[in-house]
């Protein structure tokens, strides 16, 4: 008995041994942060760092009536915020936008509010403003409305379950913010940090991923942060080599340690492919998120038909004109004129034909953005009693009487009689545009890896245009249009005071009121849609009036800083008046970049 007694007590102890370890091991594991959890403090951490900066250093410059110092404050304040743009921008992207967004007035048409900008780049305008201390007031101002929208991001923050598909996701699109935005100058026009603020978000950025232990993607972001260092200078940037030899890298790398740790991709707020690794990749864009709903996603039978109907006359009450008559093929679905040639022979309608390429990667339509989608852009058209002079209604009389195109309706939209409808016609159309976005040009094949495709003075050329002549900051990358990457939500229109004829001395703003036709603002007066520059060299002539005949006179235009620039002094331009001193070289350069968009399919 005394002998199974000590046995038992032994056993006891070993497996008591055993247990403790285990027990301990399961509490810890219990106790410790998930990654999520680690990235979520760490942002917490870092935007109280940022409020503390605003503070003791901003808010204290300000006071003083400093100018040195405020900028010395702001810089900082700045860097502080694109270490964590990738997190902000993600999970508080309204705050975000009063944080950091645009310096010009919001307009929500459909609630007929104007919201006031706000935040850093409203702060900059005034900063490196000469009139530094009469904006004090302004200035203290914005610093208290930041402080309370950093004070309600904290508290937002508290209630956030994170996933590390999110974060991922967060991570990729900040690599395409910087590739599109960050080193175009997009949001600090004035103080030109935008290669410094490039390092401070990829900061952020090496210490999420520091969190997974990837020193493989650090490395890499370590090699990127070293090349912003040696070469700080805005203008002489070399932004292509940048983005080819370090971004892209950076990305590919991210992507590999995802799937390696087998975290799926997230549902992203983005018009690109969730599994998206390269901002520039073939196949980067999914062309169904620019559409409203599933029963207008594209397909090849509905491109098809809609081909079809684009180059038939059918459409049009008289017979003579199809959408082709307008917008030829070859011409990038221009016409080569001024302005559209109307039914009725000898008059023209108000503006420039626009090109249909890349049509279908942006979020409004016509010069005016009258139309939210193509669909909408479609039935417009096919209506003007100057444009096609037709009837979707009539239309579809005469589609009805064709077997043809009711076996061709049936394959494309599953329906067994082949009926047309005007729907059908419009969403057919539409998915036609939506198709002719190729991504097929030299400069296309230069950032996918071919180093053959673009010669010295075409990789100057995009250097300017994302730099110095700051082209980029409303054209912007990949489109090359006014679709902010990287969530493509919205396209922007601009005021550049257009002249209504090629005199540069005695410049006149031409008479078309663009957007203020439509919407009574005074701040859409003369605002046009910024269309895309793909297929740039096959669209002359140019602008909504089609007044330039050549790039030439359209890069003379920008450089001499727009209708301002040659003094029209119009109040509401949004393009800066300062002259942007590009020599005839780089002009040259910039004109043989644009060259590199044309699609070669």
């Amino acid at each position: 008995m005394k002998n199974s007694f000590l046995v038992r007590k032994q056993n006891f102890f070993i497996i008591l041994t055993l247990a403790i370890p285990m027990l301990l091991g399961i509490f810890c594991k219990m106790d410790q942060p998930t990654k999520a959890e680690q990235a979520k403090a760490h942002f917490k951490d870092k935007v109280l760092s940022l409020q503390q900066h605003i503070d003791k250093n901003l808010n204290a410059a300000i006071l003083k009536n400093d100018a040195v110092a405020t900028q010395k404050a702001f810089i900082q304040v700045r860097s502080d915020y694109k270490y964590v743009e990738y997190y902000m921008e993600y999970f508080f992207p309204s705050t975000a936008v009063m944080l950091n967004g645009a310096p010009i007035d919001e307009i929500e048409l459909g609630e007929n509010l104007i919201e006031n900008p706000t935040g850093l780049q409203v702060m900059e305008e005034l900063i490196y403003s000469d009139a530094f201390a009469q904006n004090k007031p302004e200035l203290l101002n914005e610093v208290k409305k930041m402080r309370l929208n950093l004070e309600r991001v904290l508290r937002f923050n508290e209630q956030y379950m994170l996933t590390d598909a999110q974060l991922f996701d967060a991570a990729r699109l900040e690599i395409f913010r910087i590739t599109s935005l960050g080193i175009s100058g997009f949001d600090t026009p004035a103080a030109l940090q935008s290669i410094p603020e490039a390092g401070s978000a990829l900061q952020g950025i090496k210490k999420l991923m520091a969190l997974y232990g990837d020193d493989q993607t650090n490395q890499k972001i370590e090699l990127a942060i070293g090349y912003l260092d040696k070469y700080p200078d805005f203008n002489a940037f070399d932004r292509l080599a940048f983005i080819t030899d370090f971004l892209q890298p950076i990305s590919k790398s991210m992507s590999l340690l995802r799937k390696k740790l087998g975290i799926s991709t997230a549902v992203s707020g983005s018009a690109l492919n969730d599994e998206a690794v390269d901002l520039f990749e073939a196949r980067a864009f999914n062309v169904n998120r620019f559409v409203g709903n599933a029963t207008a996603y594209i397909s090849n039978d509905k491109i098809l038909l809609g081909r079809k109907l684009f180059n038939d006359p059918i459409l049009s009450n008289r017979g003579t004109r199809s959408c082709a008559s307008c917008h030829h093929e070859a011409q990038a679905f221009t016409d080569g004129l001024p302005k559209a040639a109307a039914m009725d022979k000898g008059k023209y309608l108000l503006r420039n034909t626009t090109t249909l390429s890349y049509a279908g990667l942006q979020r409004g339509f016509f010069y005016d953005l009258k139309a939210g989608t193509l669909e909408d852009q479609a039935l417009d058209v096919v209506h003007h009693k100057q444009e096609m002079d037709g009837s979707l209604h009539e239309a579809t009389k005469r589609i009805n009487q064709s077997n043809t195109y009711r076996e061709e309706i049936k394959n494309a939209y599953k329906d067994k009689n082949g009926d047309a409808d005007p729907w059908k016609i419009q969403h057919a159309l539409a998915s036609y545009i939506r198709s002719l976005s190729p991504f097929s040009s030299k400069f296309d094949a230069y950032v996918r890896g071919d180093k053959t495709q673009m010669n010295t003075s075409e990789k100057k050329g995009f250097n300017l245009f994302m730099g110095k002549a700051k082209c980029g900051s409303c054209h912007f990358a990949p489109i090359f249009n006014g679709t902010q990457a990287p969530l493509f939500a919205k396209s922007e229109a601009e005021v550049l005071g257009v002249p209504n004829r090629p005199d540069t001395v005695n410049a006149k703003v031409d008479a078309d009121l663009g957007r203020y036709a439509l919407y009574n603002y005074p701040q859409y007066k003369y605002a046009f849609k910024t269309p895309t520059l793909r297929n740039i060299a096959k669209t002359a002539p140019y602008m909504h009036n089609g007044v330039y005949q050549t790039l030439d006179q359209v890069l003379d235009f920008y450089n001499r800083g727009g209708g301002n620039g040659m003094g029209m002094h119009l109040e509401n331009q949004t393009l800066s008046a300062d002259p942007l001193k590009l020599t005839k070289e780089e002009i040259r350069d910039i004109i043989s970049f644009l060259h590199t968009l044309d699609d070669r399919d």
